[in-house]
This record gives C-alpha cells, sequence and structure tokens, in this order.
C-alpha cells in the first residue's frame, strides 16, 4: 500500500478501501487534539509556545479526496501535509479539516469536497456546501483560539488543492494559498475576493490524474475535465491576485514525489516552503509579501 492511495484519482477497489478503514491509527501528536464543528471532525495542533492571543496565525489544511485529516495528521498519507513539526518551531496553529463521503460505497473514511466544475464525486453531485462549511470553521477556530483573521492560510492536495483555490476565489477567508497538483474548478473568469491575495500553485510536470494543461486525466475515477494552470493564473492575476506557478519536473500527481523532488532541489520540506510563502516562517522568503 502507498500514501499515494488516499489521492482523489487514482484507481481504488472496495478491499483496498476495506484495507484503509482498518489500517490503525498512529497516535497523535500531544499538542493536537480532535474538535468538532458542523457535525464533522477536525484535528487541530496547538503549540505549547504561541504568540499572545489576537496575533496568532492558523493555517488550514484540506485533504485530497478519499482522504481524510486523520491520516495526514498521523502521517499515514499525503503526510508532506502535515505541518505540526514547524507549527511547533515557528509558533502557529493548524487545522486538518473533513469533507464529506466522496461516494456511497466506501465508507466514511473517504472523504472528498465539492470544489466546483463537477468536482468531486457525491460532495459535487449532492451540492455540499463545503465553502460555508469550511468559512465557519475558521471562524470557530480564530475565536476559539486567538487568531488574527489577517493571518489565516490554507493549503491542500489534489481535490483539496482546487477546493483551496475555489475558497480563495469565492472569499476573503485566506490572506495567501499554497496548493498542490489542482486547479481552479470553478467554471468563471473573474476571483474578485482574491484582489490582493497570494497563491502558490505547485503540480508536477507528469501529472496524468489532473494535468497541468487541464482535461481529464489519463488516471483516476472522478472523470472531471480539469481547467488548466494557465486558466486559473489568467484567472486570479485577472482578478488582481498574485498566481506563481511551480512546475515540478519528474513528478506525478502524487503529494510524496512532488515533496521527494522538492526536498533534493530546495532543501526543504513543503511543510517549511508553505510556511515560508504564508510569511510565518522564521526562514520566510521576504520577497513573497
Amino acid at each position: 500500500m502507498t500514501k499515494a492511495e488516499s489521492e482523489p484519482l487514482v484507481p481504488m477497489t472496495v478491499a483496498i478501501a476495506a484495507v484503509l478503514t482498518l489500517w490503525p491509527a498512529t497516535a497523535m501528536a500531544r499538542d493536537s487534539v480532535t474538535d468538532t464543528y458542523g457535525g464533522r471532525d477536525m484535528i487541530v495542533h496547538v503549540p505549547d509556545r504561541l504568540p499572545v492571543a489576537g496575533s496568532r496565525a492558523l493555517v488550514i489544511v484540506l485533504h485530497g479526496g478519499l482522504g481524510n485529516a486523520d491520516r495526514i495528521a498521523n502521517g499515514q498519507s499525503e503526510s508532506g501535509l502535515n505541518m505540526d513539526a514547524v507549527a511547533e518551531k515557528d509558533g502557529f496553529i493548524v487545522a486538518y479539516l473533513n469533507g464529506t463521503p466522496v461516494t456511497r460505497f466506501l465508507g466514511k473514511r473517504m472523504l472528498g469536497w465539492n470544489a466546483g466544475g463537477g468536482c468531486c464525486g457525491q460532495p459535487a453531485q449532492t451540492g455540499v456546501d463545503d465553502v460555508a462549511y469550511i468559512s465557519g470553521a475558521v471562524a470557530y477556530l480564530a475565536s476559539k483560539y486567538g487568531v488574527d483573521r489577517a493571518r489565516i492560510f490554507g493549503t491542500g492536495h489534489s481535490n483539496g488543492a482546487v477546493m483551496t483555490q475555489r475558497l480563495m476565489c469565492e472569499t476573503h477567508l485566506y490572506a495567501a494559498a499554497v496548493t498542490f497538483s489542482g486547479p481552479l474548478g470553478a467554471d468563471t473568469d473573474r476571483c474578485p475576493a482574491a484582489k490582493g491575495r497570494r497563491i502558490l500553485a505547485v503540480h508536477g510536470a507528469d501529472d496524468r490524474n489532473v494535468p497541468v494543461e487541464g482535461g481529464r486525466g489519463s488516471k483516476g475515477l472522478s472523470g472531471v475535465a480539469f481547467g488548466s494552470e494557465e486558466h486559473a493564473r489568467k484567472v486570479f492575476t485577472d482578478s488582481g491576485a498574485t498566481y506563481t506557478l511551480q512546475i515540478v519536473p519528474d513528478a506525478d500527481h502524487a503529494l510524496d514525489h512532488i515533496g521527494a523532488a522538492i526536498l533534493k532541489s530546495e532543501g526543504v520540506t513543503i511543510a517549511e516552503k508553505s510556511a515560508r510563502f504564508f510569511g510565518i516562517s522564521a526562514n520566510h522568503d521576504p520577497s513573497a509579501k
């Protein structure tokens, strides 16, 4: 079993799903707690050392389709999205949110997001309002943990990346976002809410699930014709946002492969890279502000 099996567009079988459901969870980090909002569990990592209440930063992490928050928090899949170690070092809060079941038959641990443009699965087919859900969850977390509303950031992989870009397009929720393997899915040519915001879109050059150039991939189950990264870049930049596209050579859709390539070429994990882009790392990139 590989970590890539939690990605939204990798072929799955009921047998594999059953194995994943039975896979024992490792212990969460001691500073992580399970909280609930809107009937969905979420895992929140709160470091021992934080700035004073009212000035704290928050990073929202969205899993890919067929994934869930628990598997990221426990390093079982999409582990590059686990920002606990960086949060401990730099003193910010991380929340791993859960979507809703992506199909009727794969169980309650195989989750996804209604990310726009028909993506992905049952959340899109039934019109789950994930924009409202995530917005409400963020407001709840910001109030509970003393977060500065101007220091809230988002990241996600695949279906979670497409959802993050939708949030950047339709809300003022995030000051900046880093997305992996997923462009804008919403059928629009304008994102007024994104004006003045920053996006770093990281995409594997060899992605056959969500092709960089758009369209239906040759791998995966979604059946969605995705927009291209160039379309996303144009929509956001035309709307006054900054959209930095990084194509990673010799990497496909899998977050592990993208992370390994970036670690080799840049000497940082994708969690650290994201924190630097947000400007909440002690080693942040001043040019990213």
